[in-house]
């Protein structure tokens, strides 16, 4: 039994000698080969040596940027994205001011000293839509044009006190429009964007059509007044910033915050109020007048979108 376990051992060991002397290459070939180039380097002419060296310079510069190509498959591609938001204002962030001065005819925001009362309106949050079309490039930075729109109006409320009489108001808000992005990444080594995380920072400017419908107060003294809404077009401003969490090369999941300032909402100049006198409960009056009225408020809001992106 011992004889044949040395035996084995032997047998095995001599197998792994072959194994390794076979993967020794052979010098004396290595020194034949090499003296056989050089010989033949010597052997032809200058504009030979010229010709082989530019084309090995061009294969090296072709394969370098084969490597480039391969270590780069993210960049300058196009990329599609679509976001789901939450849409909100601060509270009391609507405060409506007459532009003119107070008439006291206006007696639903202006005291009996013509001092303004503003109209403070509370917003009720919306969701908020948004698609993009962008582009990739060799830099940190990418561009993307886009468009965004509330899921649904926007409605205003509002209670105030005036002249100690208690003054109710409520209006909506339709919003639509698109913008132009700059995106900053921060991606420190561009030749290799796979992260699994990449921080970014955002800005751009759009148009945002905006829709505000009548501002209709409704007060104690059987009373109700209406200021006409008004269709407008404002310059927005955006800010903002986020995360993108790479799923695969191709699809990537976007979470961010943005501020959006779309600048000054205003009412028509007409605005209508009707008066009843109860005097007379089976003959009632209604009286109806017009006065020349413009109000306007400043207009922004944060949003919180999460959406897809999938690399074209």
């Amino acid at each position: 039994m011992k004889n044949t376990l040395i035996s084995l051992v032997l047998i095995w060991f001599a197998a792994i000698t072959r194994d390794v002397f076979a993967k020794i290459p052979n010098t004396s070939d290595n020194i034949v080969e090499s003296i056989y180039i050089k010989d033949t380097k010597n052997s032809t002419s200058n504009n030979d040596v010229e010709n082989y060296e530019e084309q090995v310079v061009k294969e090296e510069k072709t394969m370098s940027e084969s490597v480039k190509q391969n270590e780069l498959p993210r960049l300058k591609r196009i990329y599609i994205v679509a976001y789901g938001g939450y849409f909100y204002t601060k509270e009391n962030n609507f405060e409506f001011n007459p532009t003119n001065n107070c008439n006291p005819s206006y007696n639903f925001i202006c005291n009996n000293d013509n001092s303004i009362n503003p109209i403070k309106a509370e917003a009720k949050d919306v969701y908020f839509l948004t698609g993009a079309f962008g582009i990739n490039s060799e830099n940190p930075l990418r561009l993307e044009l886009s468009y965004y729109k509330m899921g649904k109006e926007l409605e205003l409320n509002g209670q105030n006190q005036v002249n100690l009489n208690t003054i109710d108001y409520k209006s909506q808000i339709d919003l639509k429009g698109g913008s132009v992005n700059m995106y900053f990444d921060f991606i420190f080594n561009r030749r290799q964007p796979f992260f699994i995380f990449t921080p970014y920072a955002m800005a751009g400017i759009g148009i945002s059509d905006i829709e505000l419908n009548d501002i209709n107060f409704t007060g104690d003294n059987n009373s109700s007044v209406s200021i006409k809404g008004k269709s407008q077009r404002n310059k927005t401003v955006i800010y903002g910033a986020g995360l993108t969490a790479g799923i695969n090369n191709y699809i990537s999941l976007d979470i961010g915050y943005r501020y959006y300032d779309f600048g000054k909402i205003k009412t028509s100049h007409t605005m209508t109020k009707t008066s009843v006198d109860m005097s007379d409960v089976d003959n009632p009056i209604e009286t109806v007048n017009e006065y020349d009225l413009e109000l306007q408020s400043d207009f922004d809001a944060h949003v919180a979108v999460i959406g897809l992106k999938i690399q074209i």
